[in-house]
């Protein structure tokens, strides 16, 4: 019980420190991702494809799901934030929304060993929300 009071505290926390991405030039971005981003995407995920399951509302919460899947290390795939389609997002996030700055992550090296596939359903998660992104009116 106490560990889901505290999971619960940190998503709040996560929440209110969470960037507002509405005045993102949504539009600029959306090109960034089909001429730089996608490519990268693609030809890490080299063909495969994983049952995706996390939907977005709308661009704001494309972004805010793009940004968090994009750059935070997770237990099994700590090096996802350095690969070239990560640092072009966080490129296109501080170029195309005014007031943002990446915020502190968790640190890599503390975390276990590297599983493929873990990191690969991963970026098939993050493909899936920018295909979202793009499906949405501006």
């Amino acid at each position: 019980m106490v560990l889901l009071r505290d999971l619960f505290i940190l998503q709040v926390v996560r929440l209110v420190l969470t960037y507002n991405f509405s005045n993102c030039n949504f539009e600029e971005i959306s090109n960034i991702y089909s001429e730089a981003i996608f490519p990268d995407l693609k030809e890490y995920l080299n063909g495969r494809t994983f049952n995706q399951i996390e939907v977005c509302d709308n661009l704001t919460d494309c972004l805010m799901k793009i940004e968090y899947h994009t750059l935070n290390p997770i237990p099994g795939c700590p090096s996802l934030p350095q690969k070239t389609f990560a640092l072009k997002t966080k490129g296109a996030l501080i170029s195309q929304c005014p007031g943002y700055s990446e915020t502190q992550r968790n640190n890599p090296q503390e975390m276990k060993q590297e599983v493929e596939n873990i990191c690969l359903n991963q970026t098939s998660q993050i493909q899936w929300l920018w295909f979202m992104l793009r499906q949405t009116p501006v």
